[in-house]
């Protein structure tokens, strides 16, 4: 290992998850219909996520946007694409989960895979992407159970405040 630089041998999978108490159908929607996901997520979609869309997603208080190639939709179960979300010469896999539990509630978890990069790098797209999911799931659960739009995502760094 060199001075300052960090060495990985293996590539690190990220995995979020919580549960939501509402329905499998009802939070899967919230993730594929952009109607909804505006509400919590990113703020500009190009269209819903359905098997083979090619999607652009924009997080416009960032300036930033992500391409989506939606590859698998499983009906109220599981969504799986590839996104630019690091950067756009390597794509990460991200699959959302949404298992059934108990209570007509829902275990919604996110696992993505595939950084590439130094070390440093990947420990960090790491770390972004566990904050990241993290906002989201809690976003979700606040407005599926109580109709609450947090704006955690849009307030992770505000302009002018620099930490």
């Amino acid at each position: 290992m060199s001075a300052g630089k960090l060495e990985i041998s293996t590539i690190p999978a990220v995995k979020v998850g919580m549960l939501i108490r509402r329905k499998p159908a009802e939070v899967f929607r919230a993730i594929v219909d952009p109607d909804i996901t505006t509400r919590i997520w990113y703020t500009k979609s190009s269209g819903k996520m359905t098997p083979g869309a090619e999607l652009l997603w924009e997080w416009e208080m960032y300036g930033v946007s992500s391409h989506i190639s939606v590859e698998e939709v499983e009906e109220n179960s599981r969504v799986r694409f590839t996104w630019s979300g690091y950067t756009p010469e390597s794509r990460t896999t991200v699959e959302f989960r949404f298992v059934p539990a108990p209570g007509d509630t829902t275990y919604v978890q996110i696992t993505e895979t595939g950084f590439t990069g130094s070390g440093d790098e990947v420990v960090q797209y790491a770390i972004d992407s566990t904050g990241g999911f993290t906002f989201l799931v809690s976003s979700l659960k606040a407005f599926l159970e109580h109709d609450l739009a947090l704006g955690l995502v849009g307030d992770a760094h505000p302009e002018g405040v620099t930490a």
